[in-house]
């Protein structure tokens, strides 16, 4: 019989914490942006990463989180990742979400919906290493002016 997935909280917690930090090291400086731009280079490929203010009040923001490679590859599906992340400001925690809803902290498995027992941890530890990542060999990309002909 298999024995019921009971999520860990308090990595949860410590993961979302650090996720929090971790957008808050990209965007130092440039808090009053809405967009922020990165340029990873990593064993010899070029990848970017996006983040962009989707809404925000005083104790939660919404980001929508694009990474992608710089150069488009032909693939038979898309390479490009796309996820929602809520930060809560007044506990300092960032996760992930849909954009509408927040994923369980545990799924029974199997499910029709594919998803992990452990989901939401899985993907907060894909937002961890895309952010470690980018905060290791990302480069901030500032917004040129646009050249002018004259």
């Amino acid at each position: 019989m298999a024995h019921p997935y009971i999520p860990n909280l308090v990595e949860l917690q410590m993961l979302g914490e650090l996720n929090y930090r971790r957008l808050g090291k990209l965007v130092r400086g440039y808090e009053e942006d809405d967009s922020w731009h990165f340029t990873i280079h990593t064993m010899g490929q070029q990848s970017r990463l996006s983040l962009e203010l989707m809404e925000a009040s005083r104790f939660t923001a919404q980001v929508k989180l694009t990474f992608a490679p710089e150069i488009s590859i032909k693939l038979p599906f898309s390479s490009e990742l796309t996820m929602t992340v809520r930060l809560y400001h007044d506990v300092g925690i960032a996760e992930i979400t849909d954009g509408h809803r927040h994923y369980q902290g545990a799924y029974p498995y199997p499910n029709d919906d594919m998803h992990h027992r452990d989901e939401k941890f899985r993907l907060n530890q894909q937002l961890s290493d895309l952010l470690e990542l980018c905060l290791k060999h990302g480069h901030r990309l500032y917004d040129l002016p646009d050249f002018q002909f004259a």
